[in-house]
């Protein structure tokens, strides 16, 4: 389930980024690609009912709020990342508000896939000790469990 994970999410890569949009090609935001990476892969069940109560957010998401949604339909992890988890962001220490998915490049080094604003869409680029430290907590789906 892993490996499909970071496949689908590949996939994603270079869709532009459009506020609370989730398709693939066309548009995305961060919490779109993690549902839409999701719902493909069968990680993410589809509950449309849950998810409308979280329409309409922000473009600067409010924390509380993204937290209520993510312990919804995620769970928090305790143990070591994995690939296919989900590190949730922060900009400035108690705010996270940017969500994106682990991978890992042909070398083993520790990647992020996830729909940034700044770079126009969805990108995958190095963990790097920058992006390390903007990580508030770990994340994953609900219907993936252990190792690949």
């Amino acid at each position: 389930m892993r490996e499909r994970i970071v496949s689908e999410a590949r996939r994603w890569i270079g869709t532009p980024y459009h506020h609370q949009a989730v398709l693939r090609g066309v548009g995305v935001d961060c919490v779109g690609l993690i549902r839409g990476v999701g719902h493909v892969t069968g990680a993410l069940p589809e509950d449309a009912e849950a998810w409308a109560r979280f329409g309409g957010y922000s473009r600067i998401p409010n924390p509380r709020r993204m937290g209520e949604g993510m312990r919804l339909f995620l769970r928090p992890l305790d143990d070591p990342p994995q690939e296919g988890d989900i590190a949730w962001l922060q900009w400035r220490p108690d705010l996270p508000m940017h969500l994106a998915i682990l991978a890992s490049d042909h070398r083993g080094g520790a990647t992020l896939i996830h729909s940034y604003s700044e770079a126009g869409g969805v990108v995958e680029h190095g963990l790097s000790p920058e992006w390390l430290a903007r990580i508030k907590s770990w994340w994953a789906y609900p219907n993936v469990e252990g190792d690949t």
